[in-house]
């Protein structure tokens, strides 16, 4: 018994010694297996996140302060226009 826990102890030393000397490309290629298939070539699922960026709206129709709006435009700066619309859960 005693033999085999010495076999085993010197098992684990140089393993341990050994993953030492060699972490850096045992984490590069652990990273490597771990993110391999992380991200996906092409969308081919049916979720639409709506409008891209740089594509125009759709028509619009809306109430800014008592006011109907229906074009964007007068709210547009020299840098443009950042909209960011939230879907309630009245609707």
């Amino acid at each position: 018994m005693k033999k085999f826990l010495m076999g085993l102890l010197a098992v684990v030393l140089v393993g341990g010694v050994g993953i030492y000397l060699f972490r850096a490309p045992l984490m590069d290629m652990l990273f490597e297996r771990i993110t391999a298939d992380m991200f996906v070539a092409a969308d081919i699922d049916s979720y639409d996140p709506g409008v891209a960026l740089g594509e125009r709206l759709p028509g619009l129709l809306a109430l800014h302060q008592g006011a109907e709006v229906t074009d964007l435009a007068s709210f547009m700066g020299e840098n443009g226009l950042v909209l960011y619309a939230i879907r309630s859960v009245d609707w």
